[in-house]
Parts: structure tokens; sequence; C-alpha cells
């Protein structure tokens, strides 16, 4: 499954959220299956252990999305980019205040930087966001 690589880590974002933050779940695993299936589709589409994989990540999309229900679209954006700068200054303040920085520092960062991605789920992503 290395076809899809590069957007496993969504997919355990998923499963990390899943009960503590949903919405932002529900986006992790959107963007991994959306990016997923392009990777697949631009490999040839033949690797067979790598769709059903997504295919079942999709039918469990499906139930997330229906515990989303009431919540606009606009609504969950703001809701993302409140949990993105929560979690970047949260990060941005441990790294000011510790006194090395560690490969951990560099992981949270990338982390958020991840995260920033899920933005292009609901279109353009802002310049601030760049």
């Amino acid at each position: 499954m290395s076809i899809i690589a590069s957007v496993k880590p969504y997919f355990k974002y998923s499963m990390d959220l899943s009960k503590t933050l949903p919405m932002v779940a529900y986006y992790c695993k959107l963007y991994g299956v959306t990016k997923g299936m392009d990777l697949w589709k631009q490999s040839g589409g033949t690797n067979k252990e790598v769709k059903e994989f997504l295919f079942s990540e999709l039918s469990d999309l499906e139930k997330m999305r229906a515990a989303l229900e009431g919540t606009s679209k606009e609504d969950q954006k703001i809701a993302m980019e409140n949990f993105l700068m929560s979690m970047f200054a949260k990060i941005d303040k441990e790294e000011r205040t510790c006194e090395t920085i560690t490969k951990s520092n560099a992981l949270d960062f990338k982390r958020c930087s991840d995260f920033i991605m899920l933005l292009s789920m609901f279109g353009t992503i802002d310049e601030e966001w760049k």
C-alpha cells in the first residue's frame, strides 16, 4: 500500500481523534480518502488492496458524516480553523519555552502542517494559512 503512504497519517489522526474531536477526525479521513483515491488512480488503479482499503474507509466516512448533520459547512470550517489556531499556539508556546528543540517539537509542527492541509476540503486554502 505504498501508493498511499503519503496520506496514511491522516487515517491515524482520524482514529486518534474520533472520540474527542469527531469533526476533525471526519475531515482527516475525508482528506485521506480523497487524496488516496487520486494517488490510486494516478498509479493506474490496479492495486486491489489499496482499492479495498479506500472503499472500506469511504463507507466509514458515511457514518461519520451522519454525526455532523445539522452543522453547516461554514461552521465546520470555522471550527477547524479554531482547532488549528489553538493547536499551533500550544505548539509554538512549547517550542519557545523549551531549552532544547527536540524531534518531538518538529513532529508537532509537521502534524500542524498536516492539519492545515485539511482546510483544502473547504475550498482554496487562505493565504494566511500557507
